[in-house]
């Protein structure tokens, strides 16, 4: 179990299936306190590489709207919502192979997740060419393929990791993709 403190930047995209029309929702540089869980590291006989399963969760409150590679907090859009992933991971490890060892490692990882979200947004597109606000949600937890990918460094019960994470989200008439960048330093508990 670890807890950690450091900056979460979180993207929400849209997109209407219809006729194209999408909106990019922004979280940029928020601090944030992490709580993840992940297993005991296994390794592949006497090698560097090996596996984990991690869980991680995360809230996201966006406020800002990219449009054609710009931001805007003043268009009276909003989302909020929450991601949950249980991804197993392959690493490659340089270091220790003990788990209060001191280690880097880098991993990816395929798996499930899932994320709920409500808000306003507005469309845009060749079909939409001055924008529609819409009120969209989903409150499913209907579990998608979620991609991972980190780079951790430990000392001990301390490190510093980077992650990056993203479910896909299916809805009527809609698709949707929420990815989520973190870079934090922490503590790690081992039970």
């Amino acid at each position: 179990m670890t807890l950690s403190y450091g900056i979460l930047e979180s993207t929400l995209t849209i997109k209407r299936k219809s006729d194209g029309a999408s909106a990019t929702m922004v979280q940029r540089d928020t601090s944030a306190i992490f709580l993840s869980y992940s297993t005991a590291s296994s390794f592949f006989k006497d090698s560097n590489f090996g596996y984990t399963f991690m869980v991680n969760y995360v809230d996201f409150d966006m406020g800002q709207q990219e449009i054609h590679h710009n931001e805007y907090a003043d268009l009276g859009t909003h989302i909020t919502g929450q991601m949950i992933y249980a991804v197993p991971t392959l690493f490659y490890q340089w270091g220790e192979h003990r788990y209060k060892g001191n280690f880097m490692r880098l991993g990816v990882g395929a798996g499930v997740g899932a994320a709920t979200y409500s808000g306003t947004i507005q469309l845009t597109g060749s079909q939409v060419p001055g924008g529609e606000k819409i009120y969209t949600s989903n409150k499913s937890y209907e579990p998608r393929l979620a991609l991972s990918d980190f780079l951790e460094a430990r000392w001990h019960h301390f490190g510093i990791s980077i992650s990056y994470a993203a479910p896909r989200i299916y809805g009527d008439g809609y698709e949707a993709k929420v990815s989520n960048f973190s870079a934090n330093i922490g503590y790690t508990y081992y039970f």
